[in-house]
């Protein structure tokens, strides 16, 4: 029995939706089923009777919440306990950053930190939204540079820092070539090597289907690089990040009438107390002046606004826009 399976049954418990606590939780809905699956393997039942419009829990699992519950919470407090035991004078940062996001984007917001001072050891490691959630939960990361299409769990304290434009990245013979722009509708029928580390690759997948717009998924890779040397060499087209394809050298096009834009955020556990060292690099990057980053980028500095012209999900509880709402209720009904 895993903590992760613990948790992901305490979240589709308390939502009785499997989609809604896949998003919550930051993790794939099949990964969460699989993660249940094994659960229920481990107790010798089902935990759940799931039918196509409801979610209840069975004997079993309403038998093992409270237990569950209470075995989850303590190991939280356990594990929060030996941290502070073990903590150092020289307190080490473990920072956790997202694999979709431009390292050297966001290097320079951690050098203020370092300035003057001795005490702070930074280390970095990088992951999936769902690998790096799972670190913050377990205690192995301190602060976690993340974004995601969902709205930000409670357990987790969120500073945004800055937002940048998806873009439509294209080889340099591709049709759209010499263009800046184009409307989204243009993508129907263009072969698509898919990001598959892309924390909007649902939403996005979503988004197009909503319009009717389909993309034939020629290649798929779980590597940047590769993804980036198959749309070069004109195998496809590829969303991503402003500040990926910009890195990469890529040609690319901004889909203006449907812009779809993701927020970074500084992500601590809220239930964790922050130490000073935390504190001082988190201050550190929101002092940074990210609008002088080598990529054009719009810098919030306080929680985003609504904004009915951009496809943007506001972790930080703000309103989406109507296109949002609307993709939102139908993952619901899924």
């Amino acid at each position: 029995m895993e903590l992760y399976q613990i948790r992901y049954f305490l979240a589709v418990a308390d939502s009785l939706n499997f989609t809604r606590a896949s998003e919550r939780s930051f993790v794939s809905q099949p990964a969460l089923t699989k993660a249940i699956q094994r659960l229920e393997e481990t107790l010798g039942g089902r935990l759940f009777d799931r039918t196509k419009n409801s979610v209840q829990l069975t004997e079993l699992g309403h038998a093992m919440l409270p237990n569950l519950r209470q075995l989850y919470d303590s190991a939280n407090r356990a594990r929060e306990q030996a941290r502070v035991l073990t903590r150092t004078a020289n307190e080490a940062v473990r920072v956790g950053v997202m694999c979709t996001i431009d390292f050297h984007q966001i290097l320079p917001g951690f050098v203020q930190s370092q300035e003057g001072r001795s005490d702070i050891a930074l280390s970095f490691r990088e992951g999936n939204l769902e690998a790096l959630t799972d670190a913050l939960d377990r205690g192995e990361v301190d602060v976690g540079i993340m974004c995601s299409p969902h709205e930000i769990p409670r357990r987790f304290r969120a500073t945004p820092l800055f937002s940048e434009h998806y873009v439509v990245a294209i080889g340099d013979d591709h049709r759209f070539g010499g263009r800046t722009e184009i409307a989204i509708a243009e993508l129907d029928r263009e072969r698509y090597c898919e990001r598959e580390m892309c924390e909007f690759s649902a939403f996005i997948e979503r988004l197009l289907r909503a319009r009717h717009i389909g993309l034939e998924v020629v290649q798929k890779s779980s590597r940047e690089d590769w993804i980036q040397a198959l749309v070069r060499a004109n195998f496809g087209i590829a969303f991503m990040p402003l500040s990926i394809a910009a890195a990469a050298g890529l040609d690319h096009v901004h889909t203006t009438d449907v812009p779809i834009v993701r927020q970074v955020n500084v992500l601590t556990q809220a239930e964790r107390p922050t130490t000073p060292a935390q504190q001082a690099v988190i201050d550190s990057l929101v002092a940074h002046d990210w609008s002088r980053s080598a990529i054009s980028i719009e810098y919030t500095g306080a929680s985003p606004t609504s904004d009915a012209a951009h496809v943007r999900l506001c972790p930080s509880g703000g309103e989406s826009s109507p296109a949002v709402a609307a993709l939102r209720a139908d993952a619901v009904a899924q």
